[in-house]
């Protein structure tokens, strides 16, 4: 019988994180949790420091200072006083000091390589010298689609022997009866007319603005709104928030395209099932939950033809080029005018999610778990 292995997992970022991060490092431990047959014991790893997440200066240089003291000194004494066999961290930084335990750690894409103008310079440095630095050390890289292992391995060939795939699945979201009197308001505010979704943050790889004009151009023959739920990015390398509020006004949009900000998982079910359709018109991704959202909540699915979102939405989706217009209009136009193309859409859809479940990707970890601990008691 196999030794129950002690997994530390760092789990600060369920204090901090509200987008993609979050969703994925707490179903990774539900998932982790769900398919502990060998009786391992996890040990979650939480800082009694609440995270800063604002635009003061200050609070910023708190919150990276404090950051800096978890990962590199408090997370490491944790590890070693817990006598963890394996440390987990989901946010692309591990421990540059490595005692005992054995490290993985999770690179969602190379978008700091390959669009390093969307990060500040120093901090961009700060990340090169620290993560890329313990990286070497790791254990195990885990990465979530094909298309960030063949982006990571141009940048890092020398630890492309160590990346795995391991997919992800949907959000797991437990239904309440009413969604919050924010989310109603912003419903109530669109009323019975048609909306494209897009769920996520404002940033400019979103590429927002694009959808905004396709929109326009949509909206002389129908009359369709657009909902944008998600948060403008407090980074302002990577902040689209203020491109986005001129668009809107450029094309006099201002009462056809709305903003829920950060809506709670719970109330999400609500938007999902009153949407016309998801539009996913991103110019980069690494895996894009979101599409498997869209798939859960019976909607057809709208996606880039680029990055990772061909190999994630398979034949479950349409696509078009983020970069051309007339292709997003007439993928719309067609979603709105051909029923049996958005019934195929939708059917496609709930089909291709069976193929991705948190359950099947924490499974994969503890093989690597078993793989990489087994090789250090050899």
């Amino acid at each position: 019988m196999t030794k129950p292995v002690r997994i530390g997992i760092d789990t600060r970022d369920l204090k901090l994180a509200t987008t993609g991060t979050k969703t994925y490092l707490s179903e990774l431990l539900k998932g982790i949790k769900n398919n502990n047959q060998q009786n391992n014991h996890i040990i979650e790893f939480s800082s009694i420091w609440k995270p800063y997440w604002g635009k003061n200066l200050l609070g910023k240089l708190y919150e990276h200072i404090s950051f800096f003291i978890w990962k590199q000194l408090t997370l490491p004494v944790k590890t070693f006083l817990s006598k963890s066999d394996v440390l987990i961290c989901t946010d692309y930084y591990l421990p540059l000091l490595k005692l005992k335990s054995k490290h993985i750690v999770v690179f969602h894409d190379a978008l700091f390589f390959d669009h390093p103008s969307y990060y500040n310079p120093a901090w961009l440095k700060w990340f090169k010298l620290i993560s890329l630095n313990a990286a070497k050390k790791a254990d195990a890289i885990i990465v979530p689609s094909d298309f960030s292992l063949s982006r990571l391995s141009v940048f890092l060939p020398f630890l492309k022997e160590k990346m795995h795939v391991i997919h992800q699945g949907p959000k797991t979201i437990e239904q309440v009866m009413a969604p919050s009197k924010a989310t109603q308001d912003t419903l109530d505010k669109i009323r019975d007319v048609p909306f494209l979704l897009h769920v996520g943050g404002l940033e400019k790889r979103k590429n927002i603005p694009f959808l905004i004009k396709a929109l326009d151009e949509i909206r002389k023959s129908k009359n369709i709104k657009l909902l944008l739920v998600g948060r403008p990015n407090p980074k302002i390398y990577n902040n689209s928030y203020q491109e986005i509020i001129e668009t809107i006004q450029t094309l006099k949009l201002e009462s056809e395209v709305h903003f829920a900000g950060y809506v709670p998982d719970e109330d999400l079910p609500f938007i999902y099932k009153r949407a016309l359709a998801y539009i996913l018109p991103s110019t980069y991704e690494g895996f894009g939950i979101p599409i498997l959202e869209g798939f859960q909540y019976h909607l057809p699915v709208l996606v880039s033809n680029n990055t990772c979102l061909t190999e994630i939405g398979g034949d479950a989706v349409l696509t078009f080029s983020p970069f051309h217009i007339n292709e997003l209009i007439d993928s719309i136009n067609e979603i709105v005018e051909n029923s049996a193309l958005r019934n195929s859409l939708i059917e496609k859809g709930i089909h291709r999610l069976s193929h991705f479940n948190w359950n099947q990707s924490a499974a994969n970890y503890l093989k690597i778990i078993d793989s990489i601990t087994k090789s250090n008691a050899n």
